[in-house]
């Protein structure tokens, strides 16, 4: 749970009916991770979500599945000094302690997220990776494995329980108290979204998505743009 330098980070996984990839995404998660305490917050899944999960982690379930509202939930059964969240078909880096150690040691830094790198070969995956790994509020969501200082999330309010967009809003809120950090290692995430609705096509939702919560459209309404993929 604890580094060398005596920080400790537990993790928080929301799921919602993602049993067809659980069992390899915790198995993994368990492998890497087996310092840190994990907890699992099932939205009301009507798979095997729940079963899964329970056979290696904490698990705790919400009566809707709202990643604003499970990832809260998760949080509050925690007591590390940083807290990461961590989408299930996200897969951590080896060294991720290593970086989030090495992040917060900076008394400045508020919290961060890793390099993205996609399940998929392609070149527009490729180009939107690198673009990931700078500044900005287009380029960097929650499948990027988010981290932050207990004590600040606890200021923040945590997370707003939004039907989408709870990362955009997270990470412009979490500016306001320091500094948020890209760490220099990889976390691979699935590319099923941008193959499923096409890769351009879904990059370029994700940028009109951001770009109107920016200039104030509620993500009730957009929300229509981004349909769930299983």
């Amino acid at each position: 749970m604890s580094g060398d330098d005596g920080v400790s980070v537990g993790i928080v996984l929301p799921v919602y009916n993602e049993a067809v990839i659980l069992d390899r995404a915790l198995d993994h998660l368990a492998r890497i991770a087996e310092s840190c305490p994990v907890v699992v917050v099932d939205g009301g899944s009507i798979d095997d979500s729940t079963a899964i999960a329970r056979r290696l982690f904490r698990t705790e379930v919400c009566t809707e599945p709202n990643r604003g509202l499970q990832m809260n939930a998760g949080a509050r059964c925690l007591g590390t000094d940083v807290l990461l969240f961590l989408h299930a078909d996200s897969q951590l880096p080896q060294e991720f302690l290593t970086c989030i150690h090495k992040a917060v040691a900076d008394p400045s830094v508020a919290g961060g997220c890793f390099q993205l790198r996609f399940d998929y070969a392609h070149p527009m995956l490729r180009f939107y990776s690198w673009c990931a790994t700078h500044p900005g509020r287009f380029f960097h969501f929650g499948d990027q494995g988010f981290f932050v200082r207990r004590e600040i999330f606890r200021k923040m309010g945590g997370y707003r329980q939004l039907p989408f967009l709870e990362d955009v809003d997270f990470l412009r809120r979490l500016r306001r108290y320091g500094r948020f950090v890209v760490a220099p290692a990889p976390i691979v995430t699935s590319a099923r979204r941008f193959l499923r609705r096409g890769v351009v096509r879904q990059q370029l939702v994700n940028i009109l998505v951001v770009a109107l919560f920016e200039l104030g459209v509620s993500p009730h309404r957009l929300v229509r743009l981004y349909p769930p993929i299983r």
